[in-house]
């Protein structure tokens, strides 16, 4: 063959090629608008160990989601700096990454952190909603270091960067005063709390969270994201029994069986403690707490089911009904194990939960060196200084 026409037959080769790369259209992105999953996995502390499984267990989530469903999921861990990434499943099943910052150290508890991620998320985001999952260390409304500017306060602890935790107020002056999210999963101990809730009642339509303390690797949301995503009050209900479901299957491979989870419709919190108020006007002199169920074993106890409490401390039958009808219609749908895993005894142990509303609470005048704390709750100011 000539070498001009062996040329020829290499440049037609090359045009054809290129008119078949041309032609060929690259992978369209589709994107799921309902609603998007903000994550923040805050374990710059001692849950460090337990962050790559939560990321993965994420990630295998989305992939069980409609295609297009997106995440941002904001990663603070031990002796790295944090990261924002954008996570979004594409139509070969496949999850894309796309990395949107690399922050230098910052406590990622501040409120101005949070804020300022939050704010990054919203504004990227394609979503008409979302839902917000936190994962990290939680106390309920006990007290923690605050990482403000200012002075070290006392607050109701949520998350652990080093020391210091963010306070349950400062999210909820965040959340309400931006565009809330459709839930919140409050993937932490001790957060079911009504002193949470009552905190958070404007911040978010659905709160997920659980009354007693959560295992390390939390949530399987390689099972639950797909019903959280549907962005429904039935969708987010079957995604606890779907927990419950998977609390029986021996996890962790040690035999332990423990989870507990509640659904709160927060439109109804504050008509719960309306009802609470009333149950207070008729409550008796004194009270047995040792008859009351508890979801710790501190000494003294911290956290008592809301409604034995509630039966405890008054006999009146009208106030009695009026409270447990309004607290149906605010804890919308309640799972737990028949024991749950405790270490707040100093030990491991596990913990038989006879009754279970769906909330807990703090009893006034339990402990001397929490009562004050307490009393700077929202809900001790609304429910009980009100009253005296």
């Amino acid at each position: 063959m000539s070498v001009n026409k062996k040329t020829y037959y290499i440049v037609a080769f090359l045009l054809v090629l290129l008119m078949v790369t041309s032609c060929a259209k690259p992978p369209q992105i589709i994107t799921y608008k309902k609603l998007s999953v903000f994550a923040f996995i805050i374990s710059d502390n001692n849950l460090d160990d337990h962050t790559d499984y939560i990321e993965k267990d994420l990630v295998r989530g989305l992939k069980g989601c409609p295609v297009g469903t997106e995440m941002f999921l904001y990663v603070d861990r031990q002796n790295e700096t944090p990261s924002l990434r954008h996570l979004f499943l594409l139509e070969s099943g496949q999850v894309g990454v796309k990395t949107i910052a690399q922050y230098d150290e910052q406590c990622s508890t501040s409120p101005q952190v949070f804020r300022e991620v939050l704010n990054t998320m919203i504004s990227k985001s394609s979503g008409r909603r979302y839902g917000l999952i936190y994962w990290s260390h939680g106390s309920g409304w006990l007290p923690g270091i605050s990482p403000d500017n200012a002075s070290l306060r006392n607050t109701r602890a949520l998350g652990v960067d080093g020391i210091y935790c963010m306070d349950v107020g400062d999210m909820d002056n965040i959340l309400s005063g931006n565009r809330a999210p459709f839930f919140i999963v409050l993937d932490a101990c001790f957060m079911g709390a009504v002193e949470v809730v009552y905190s958070l009642r404007n911040s978010t339509s659905y709160l997920i969270a659980s009354s007693s303390e959560t295992l390390g690797v939390g949530f399987p949301y390689h099972l639950m994201l797909p019903e959280l995503v549907k962005g429904s009050q039935e969708s987010l209900a079957r995604s606890l029994d779907i927990y419950l479901d998977y609390c029986y299957t021996d996890y962790y491979g040690d035999g332990t069986v423990s989870g507990m989870a509640s659904l709160i419709d927060c439109s109804q919190v504050e008509s719960l403690a309306f009802a609470y108020k009333n149950v207070f006007e008729h409550s008796k002199d004194s009270i047995v707490k040792d008859s009351i169920q508890f979801f710790d074993c501190s000494y003294p106890h911290l956290y008592y089911d809301l409604d034995d409490y509630v039966h405890a401390i008054t006999d009146d039958s009208l106030s009695l009904a009026l409270f447990d009808n309004q607290l149906q219609k605010t804890v919308i749908h309640k799972v737990t194990t028949p024991s749950v895993f405790t270490q707040t005894g100093g030990r491991d142990s596990m913990l038989a939960i006879n009754r279970y509303s769906g909330l807990s609470t703090y009893i006034p005048g339990t402990s001397s060196g929490y009562d004050y704390a307490y009393m700077q709750t929202e809900w001790y100011k609304d429910c009980y200084e009100k009253q005296q």
